[in-house]
């Protein structure tokens, strides 16, 4: 729950990153450690406190600037009273809060919302159903109150839901609002998002599962999200008339202050910002900015995109940093800035296609601080293999048959696949980059939504190898007639991907005699 004061023209909201396709969701894939149970803002300067995911203050759209103060209760700290104040601003964007657990598909707080009065969505009222006509299939009522939605026989009124206001970017500004209505708790917002005004359509409103492939929907929400968009129909509702209403030109408001070695511990949690002036300017001047393009070169860009979702300025001793990744792609396009005040050194970790390299000073790596630690740990490391992949291959054993090799794509934790015989039974290998710290694994192949779970068991001291049996399986026939790629998955956590390109002459190649093709 988020217990917070908000004054005019500011509103919150949370980011969430489940994996999988996502339309038009950004978001930044890191896990704050908090100092404290609190993280307060004042006036527009940002000062982090404590916090379990990510605060940013964008301009307001109007120009001026209003004081905010927010407690956010973390893991571990005492639970108290949830409030929301009386009267929600208006929807322009001004700051969001993102907490992101890495490698878990939950989400953290929320702004939890039990009536519209306030969220300017008067014009969208009404009642909504498939091609706007009301008389027959779902349907949707939007009034003050919240949603109500009818299908397969059943009316459930959503009189509990989350809002989140910066779920279409931190820059947004349109007429289109996100909400998930039927939130299951406080750390699970449920499995459907819904969009109001959809695709800057007033009058329109989308329905779309959230749920990892090969899950499927309770049969009243799927009944929903499968007749969706639904329109508002004619004569229910002011939107049609509102359609015309122009949308306002977001102003120009200044220039952010170029960030220099002596305005870091002045610049802490404040953001990257084009114009923003009470942001700072890391990547386009200032000597910061001069260190950065330097080491970098034309990778400049690649940075400044891998950084559209930033996080603000952290600071650990004499070391400052920021972290961040492209929108879509946390894990895979996502880079960090690390800066030592002490020795005015730079290093860059930038993530390209699932492949990290790092762009250290010349006397030496620098020590990460305990957030970017986390970040390395949960993303593909220097010697992972870049998207897509590579082909599979025969790679010959001495003594016995060949195997079927491929190498694994922009993954955390897994090397190569091999695929053999051992006797007549058909056998794989995962081969990791670091140690796993579980007795058994289960490895998912999903191949665009079918799924095949292997269960996997530990085949060396180091927890780096480690073996399934095949029999029975259906993985080798799905390689077979497969193709494209194949998504990984290690105990439901996002492990990258393998090409499929090769697999069917390697498998044939390597595994004829303990396998009938």
């Amino acid at each position: 729950m988020l217990s917070s004061t908000l004054h005019v023209f500011f509103a919150v909201a949370v980011y969430v990153e489940r994996g999988g396709g996502r339309r038009r969701f950004p978001s930044v894939f890191h896990d704050f450690t908090p100092d404290n149970c609190l993280t307060r803002l004042n006036a527009g300067a940002v000062r982090i406190v404590g916090t379990a995911g990510m605060v940013q203050v964008v301009e307001n759209p109007r120009g001026s600037r209003s004081s905010l103060s927010i407690e956010v209760p973390m893991q571990g700290c005492p639970p108290w009273r949830s409030a929301m104040p009386n009267k929600l601003p208006k929807r322009p964007i001004i700051v969001f809060l993102a907490g992101i657990f890495l490698g878990l598909p939950g989400v953290a707080g929320a702004v939890t919302l039990t009536s519209l009065k306030g969220m300017d969505l008067e014009g969208s009222y009404g009642s909504y159903a498939p091609r706007g006509d009301c008389s027959r299939g779902a349907s949707l009522e939007i009034n003050e109150t919240g949603f109500t939605f009818k299908a397969s026989g059943q009316t459930v009124k959503s009189t509990r839901f989350e809002y989140a206001a910066s779920f279409l970017g931190p820059t947004y500004e349109g007429v289109s609002a996100v909400f998930f209505p039927f939130p299951v708790n406080a750390n699970d917002f449920g499995r459907v998002i819904l969009t109001v005004n959809d695709d800057e359509k007033r009058g329109v409103v989308r329905l779309e599962a959230d749920v990892a492939p090969g899950q499927r929907l309770d049969p009243f929400k799927s009944a929903l999200v499968s007749q969706s968009p639904l329109l508002l129909c004619k004569g229910s509702g002011p939107a049609s008339a509102a359609s015309k209403a122009p949308l306002q030109a977001r102003p120009v408001l200044g220039k952010p202050t170029p960030l220099a070695w002596t305005n870091l511990a002045s610049s802490i949690g404040k953001f990257q910002s084009d114009s923003d002036p009470n942001g700072i300017d890391l990547l386009t001047s200032g000597p910061i900015a001069d260190a950065i393009r330097s080491r970098l070169g034309r990778k400049i860009d690649l940075l400044a995109s891998n950084l559209s979702a930033i996080s603000g300025l952290q600071r650990q001793g004499s070391l400052y940093w920021v972290t961040g990744n492209a929108p879509h792609q946390g894990g895979v396009e996502q880079a960090y800035v690390l800066l030592d005040a002490n020795r005015r050194a730079v290093q860059i970790g930038l993530w390209e296609k699932g492949k990290l390299t790092v762009y250290a000073p010349q006397g030496g790596r620098l020590p990460v601080p305990q957030d970017i630690a986390r970040l390395l740990m949960d993303s593909p490391p220097e010697d992972a293999v870049p998207l897509p992949g590579t082909a599979w291959e025969v790679v010959p054993v001495q003594g016995r048959a060949p195997m079927a090799y491929v190498d694994v794509a922009a993954s955390p934790n897994i090397k190569s696949f091999s695929l053999f015989c051992e006797g007549n039974r058909p056998m794989m290998a995962m081969l990791l980059n670091k140690p796993a710290t579980v007795p058994r694994v289960t490895v998912t192949w999903n191949f665009a939504g079918r799924l095949i779970d292997i269960p996997t068991g530990r085949a060396n001291a180091q927890s780096t190898f480690w073996q399934a049996n095949l029999t029975g399986s259906q993985l080798i026939p799905m390689l077979l007639r497969q193709n494209g790629s194949v998504m990984l998955r290690i105990n439901g956590r996002l492990e990258g991907e393998a090409l499929l390109a090769g697999a069917p002459l390697a498998l044939r190649t390597a595994m004829r005699t303990c396998v009938k093709f």
